[in-house]
């Protein structure tokens, strides 16, 4: 690897990738753990461990049972290498312009389940029409998503994330309900029937346990004073369209995921017999990103398709 000297060549500066992974080992202080969240191997982040050792002449870093925890050196150093860091991504932005039809550009979005189900088949589609050369990469919103959009490695989250950060801009993309969705021939399921009646229908839930997903059983135990009848739980909504209308199951979904799934299955959806709970879907992005003429035009895509 070619090395960055400083002045009058005798100490050599750390490089781009070797500042990113300090910062994100004194942010999370585990090897394992920044080697996913910068999707590289722990070997890699080891060596490159080892040479900042080498560089800035200390241990930076030693073994607790807490963890990799810092040193007073790399304590003192952590906000310079984090300013650089920044810096280093606001120069590395696009350009003031942008033209869909002629760019060729990568983005990364991070998104809910249901984001995938709801919004990506419009963005896929406009993007096909409209920017053929930009592609587009969806990962998980996890833990992780909000150092991930801090630190450049994201361009935009669209979904409920609870701290998100300062410098973190949101837009108000749509507000969604729930209605139920069982099989087009469903026996019991129908408009209009009572709250008593409605819980004891054989019930699918889908628990996304640590999503920050509002649960509407929580909302029908809280209001109603009753739950329903639980037959069966996952923590996907991935095949719930062919479990539904495979049997009597029926599943409380976000009515805009209802009207994905009916296209993949013969499904109905009825309105709730009791008022709904609500929520309401954002898009996040980091504020480096305001002027930022691609990510600018990504946002106003996919605020057209949410709309749509």
């Amino acid at each position: 690897m070619e090395e960055n000297w400083g002045k009058g060549g005798d100490r050599p500066f750390p490089d781009y990738r070797q500042i990113s992974i300090f910062t994100a080992l004194y942010e999370v202080g585990s090897i394992a753990r920044v080697a996913a969240r910068l999707r590289m191997n722990a070997s890699t982040v080891s060596m490159a461990l080892a040479r900042l050792r080498s560089i800035y002449q200390d241990d930076l870093f030693v073994r607790s049972v807490v963890g990799m925890i810092p040193t007073v050196k790399a304590e003192s150093i952590y906000p310079g290498l984090k300013e650089a860091q920044q810096l280093l991504q606001a120069s590395m932005l696009a350009s003031d312009t942008f033209d869909p039809a002629s760019a060729t550009r990568h983005f990364r979005l991070a998104s809910s389940e249901i984001g995938v189900y709801v919004l990506m088949p419009g963005v896929h589609a406009l993007l096909a029409s409209e920017a053929p050369g930009v592609s587009l990469e969806q990962i998980e919103i996890t833990a992780d998503t909000p150092w991930h959009l801090e630190s450049g490695t994201l361009d935009l989250v669209v979904g409920h994330v609870p701290t998100m950060g300062k410098s973190v801009i949101r837009q108000r993309l749509y507000r969604e309900h729930y209605v139920c969705l069982g099989r087009a021939d469903h026996p019991a399921l129908r408009a209009g029937m009572s709250v008593a009646d409605f819980l004891r229908l054989p019930h699918l839930s889908v628990a996304s346990r640590g999503r920050n997903r509002l649960r509407w059983e929580d909302y029908a135990a809280e209001k109603l004073g009753a739950r329903p009848n639980i037959r069966l739980e996952q923590s996907s909504f991935a095949g719930i369209e062919h479990l539904l209308s495979d049997s009597d199951l029926v599943a409380v979904v976000p009515a805009r995921l209802s009207r994905a799934l009916q296209r993949f299955a013969p499904l109905m959806a009825v309105d709730l017999p009791f008022e709904s709970p609500s929520y309401i879907v954002y898009q996040h992005w980091h504020s480096r990103h305001r002027k930022d003429a691609g990510a600018t035009w990504l946002r106003k895509a996919l605020a057209r398709v949410a709309q749509a």
